[in-house]
């Protein structure tokens, strides 16, 4: 009967663990604009300095090269492209 309690508690101590675990990771991609965690047009705005007009002309013309590409990948390409063009 007395190990009954430390059962209990250790079950306790371990769903705490988990449950704190899990809200961590949830927390971390709380407010990304993707599901992986991942915001392509955030990174490419702030290279852009906040020139939002800048964001879409460079999508704009990756679109225009590539028309198969989705808005993301594009956005994707113009921040490899211009962060490559900074160094």
């Amino acid at each position: 009967m007395t190990g009954l309690p430390v059962i209990w508690v250790a079950l306790a101590i371990v769903v705490g663990i988990v449950l704190l675990k899990w809200l961590r990771k949830r927390s971390r991609n709380f407010g990304s604009g993707s599901p992986g965690g991942v915001d392509v047009e955030g990174d490419l705005l702030r290279a852009c300095r906040g020139d939002r007009a800048l964001l879409e002309r460079l999508v704009a013309h990756e679109l225009e090269q590539n028309s198969e590409l989705s808005r993301s990948g594009a956005a994707l390409m113009a921040l490899a492209k211009l962060r490559d063009d900074q160094r």
